[in-house]
This record gives structure tokens, C-alpha cells and sequence, in this order.
């Protein structure tokens, strides 16, 4: 019997009130990130998160680094493969699609879990020519939009949110 009752309370305390507690502390202090740091465009149309990355293919848009899920959230994840398995064969291919749209690609590697929208500083300001050239920009402004668009890494370069610069860039369009 007091097993019993051990296991009840336990339950309704750490699997009802604690969730409840976290969820409400979550909402009262942190309510953008506890909802899912969701982004709208001007029409207030949801477009996506700012913590998941999304794929940009067209030519006018700054690019993410590939996904190994092809930016699907449910069952995201690394591909945990080496170099010397069969992802060095995709590895050839996606290089030589990148080096047919940027004579000097930066994004060939992987995010760990497929879905980071963070690049490196580098690695978007290697884009901004073909983005400036598409978009009928002056390089040297859009640059300063993507300096300016910069975060401080956590533990390494500073980096910059794709998703949240291409909304910027179509809502200054």
C-alpha cells in the first residue's frame, strides 16, 4: 500500500505539477522561445522558427548548409556516416552543385543536427555577390546588412540566422 501510494505521488508531483511548473515559468519569462520562436512575414503568415533552418534553393536568397534530413523536423538528425562511407559520393556531388552556383562554396559540411539556420560570418558573406547580383543590390550595402544581422557564437565564430536575413531582405524588397 504505501508503495502505491509513493508511486501516486510521485506521479501527479513530477509527472503533473513539475511539467506544469516548467511550462508556466517558461511562458512567464521566456514566452517567444517557451512558443516556439515563431517567425511571420508582413502579413503576419507564419514562415517558420528561428532556431530551424529552411531550404533556399533559388538564387535571390542566401543559403543554408545542407540537411541531412532535407530540412524535415520530425526524425531530424547528423547522417553519422565518415568520410569514407557512402556520404563521401554525396559529399562529391553536393560540391559540384555548390561550385556550379558559388565558385568558392563554404557550405559542404553538414549541421549536427541538420536543421541549425546559423552559418558562420564567412560562409554567408561568401554568398553576398550572387544574392546582390539577383536581388539588383549594391554589394557593399547588403554586406553591411549581413554584418549587421551577426550574432555572437557560443563557443565559436560569430554567426548569422539565414532564415531571419532572408525575411529582412523581402521585407526591404
Amino acid at each position: 500500500m504505501i508503495a502505491i501510494r509513493t508511486l501516486l505521488t510521485l506521479t501527479l508531483l513530477l509527472g503533473v505539477g513539475y511539467p506544469l511548473a516548467v511550462t508556466g515559468l517558461a511562458q512567464v519569462l521566456f514566452p517567444w522561445q517557451a512558443n516556439g520562436s515563431q517567425l511571420t512575414n508582413n502579413k503576419q503568415q507564419l514562415i517558420g522558427s528561428a532556431l530551424l533552418a529552411q531550404k533556399f534553393e533559388r538564387a535571390e536568397y542566401f543559403h543554408s548548409r545542407p540537411s541531412a534530413t532535407d530540412f524535415a523536423t520530425i526524425g531530424s538528425g547528423a547522417s553519422n556516416l565518415g568520410m569514407s562511407s557512402p556520404l563521401r559520393a554525396e559529399f562529391a556531388q553536393t560540391e559540384a552543385k555548390a561550385l556550379a552556383v558559388n565558385p568558392s562554396p563554404t557550405l559542404l559540411t553538414r549541421s549536427a543536427s541538420g536543421l541549425d539556420p546559423h552559418l558562420p560570418l564567412d560562409a554567408v558573406l561568401s554568398q553576398v555577390d550572387r544574392v546582390a547580383k539577383e536581388r539588383g543590390l549594391d554589394p557593399a550595402s547588403l554586406t553591411e546588412q549581413v554584418k549587421s544581422a551577426t550574432q555572437a557564437g557560443i563557443l565559436g565564430p560569430q554567426v548569422v540566422n539565414i532564415l531571419e536575413l532572408n525575411l529582412q531582405l523581402d521585407k526591404d524588397a
